[in-house]
């Protein structure tokens, strides 16, 4: 056995669970089961929350060694980059769980919890995930449970590995072929004809045929190029499974590795120790792992063109889950018109929220400004063209015939906001127009009573020069007053 203390680097966690239950008849029936305690502790960890996420994942038979491997790739991603040396003869493999033996180590799917931040191609940082998944093919789980593990695999990797023996004989791609319904379904119903835009590698595990095809990535693709031919004497079932792979995995390639040793595979003591393990399988796995992680390799996930962050594949897998977790769900199907609906929802908020945002900055809200009525019209028009440039930006799962109910609905949710803002506007106008009828009332009886002053002294001159001097203050005053009053009351 090998999977040591290794919790101060991390740690594998389980994010889907194969639950089982007798119904009345007494008859046991599956379902996924969502652990949102560590899905959420992953795609929200810092790094990975509003980063573009890599999932690499392992997927095949039972007790193939695929747990084993995704050790190689800890190793790897735990080395500094500048370190060429990465595994030596004294290094341990250890990470996932992993054990000699028949009985089925793996459950359900599991992800490493910490990310591994990396630059690809394109120069973006990028957050990788290792995923490990349950074999298929064991005694407990059922075909149907397989298929939906690899359609939820399918979704959210990068890039998907396939652990095979040996060599890809006519049953692999058979069983292949019908793991592969979720993305047969999303190519004939998006409106994107390469949604999936995954890897898809081959690895053919103690490959014994290397004068035939060198290990490796090159003798690899070759060999998986040979099988994936169509050709004239196959049967149309044959040329059929063909083309819809090819149909479902526009990028596959393949990779050749040698038999790991009898240390691994006979002595069920074995702790991990690379020395144990023989040369080739060394020096092959040396290849493998820098080509898997390559930057060429770590392209982010991407739905609709655009790249998946961690928030976006944790609403993604949630709603996937619930819909396959009972024995209720018609067919994946259904789940794939659910996943769409909430991406489409998902879109319709962002792009409203973005619209309502910077309509409420031009009104400074919440004191509310008087914005003129063109100039609201203007800025309205203006961010309703961005809000629906940003509909078509946010990565989702795009059904055919479905789009324009999501436009129909932002503009339904953006027009109700612009005649809100317009009432509050016109309610603003009403308020601004009392206002200054008010002043003007105010000023008109100011200078009235101004004129009416000035004439009040000046009569009350006129008069005192007849009367006496001494006369002249309440005269004045008199006059004043009266006037005052009787304008007052006209106005």
């Amino acid at each position: 056995m090998a999977s040591s203390d290794v919790s101060n680097r991390g740690e594998p966690l389980q994010i889907i669970r194969i639950t089982s239950k007798e119904n009345d008849d007494g008859e046991i029936t599956h379902g996924l089961e969502l652990v949102d305690e560590n899905l959420e502790k992953i795609m929200l960890h810092p790094e990975v929350k509003e980063n573009p996420v890599v999932i690499i994942s392992i997927t095949g038979a039972f007790r193939k060694g695929k747990s084993f491997l995704l050790g190689f790739f800890l190793k790897f991603l735990e080395t500094q980059p500048e370190e060429c040396d990465w595994l030596s003869e004294d290094d341990k493999i250890e990470g996932f769980e992993w054990r000699g033996g028949s009985d089925r180590v793996t459950s359900g799917i599991l992800i490493w919890s910490e990310p591994f931040i990396r630059e690809n191609k394109f120069g973006e940082k990028v957050a990788v995930l290792l995923m490990d998944t349950q074999g298929v093919f064991d005694d407990d789980s059922t075909v149907q449970d397989c298929a939906n593990i690899f359609a939820l695999v399918t979704m959210i990797s990068s890039v998907q590995i396939w652990n095979v023996m040996q060599q890809v004989q006519e049953d692999d791609l058979q069983h292949l072929e019908f793991f592969t319904e979720f993305g047969k379904l999303v190519n004939q119903k998006s409106d994107e004809g390469d949604v999936n835009g995954s890897k898809f590698i081959f690895l053919i595990r103690d490959w014994s045929f290397p004068y035939e095809n060198a290990y490796g990535k090159d003798g690899g693709n070759a060999y998986i190029r040979k099988k994936l031919k169509i050709k004239k004497s196959q049967h149309n079932e044959q040329k059929n499974i063909r083309r819809n792979l090819e149909k479902c995995f526009p990028n596959i390639g393949g990779f050749l590795l040698p038999y790991p040793g009898k240390a691994i595979v006979t002595n069920q003591a074995y702790n991990g120790l690379v020395k144990e393990l023989d040369g080739d399988f060394v020096e092959n796995v040396k290849l493998l792992i820098p080509y898997i992680l390559s930057k060429e390799m770590l392209v982010a996930r991407q739905i609709n063109n655009t790249d998946v962050t961690g928030q976006y594949l944790l609403k993604y897998v949630k709603v996937f889950v619930s819909l396959l977790r009972n024995d209720n769900t018609p067919t994946l199907e259904t789940a794939l018109k659910a996943t769409a609906a909430v991406g489409r929802q998902l879109a319709i908020n962002a792009a409203f929220e973005f619209y309502n945002e910077e309509m409420d900055k031009i009104c400074n809200f919440p004191n509310c400004e008087f914005v003129p009525d063109d100039v609201l019209e203007s800025h309205h028009k203006r961010l309703k063209v961005q809000a629906r440039e940003k509909l078509k930006e946010i990565p989702r799962l795009q059904i055919l015939g479905d789009e324009s109910e999501c436009l129909e609905q932002l503009n339904n949710l953006i027009a109700q906001k612009y005649d809100n803002l317009k009432k509050l506007m016109e309610e603003k106008q009403l308020g601004r127009n009392a206002v200054a009828a008010k002043e003007k009332a105010e000023s008109t009886t100011h200078r009235i009573k101004t004129a009416v002053s000035a004439f009040g002294i000046c009569v009350g001159t006129v008069v005192a020069q007849h009367i006496g001097v001494e006369h002249i203050g309440f005269i004045g005053e008199y006059i004043r007053n009266d006037l005052s009053t009787n304008l007052s009351n006209l106005l």
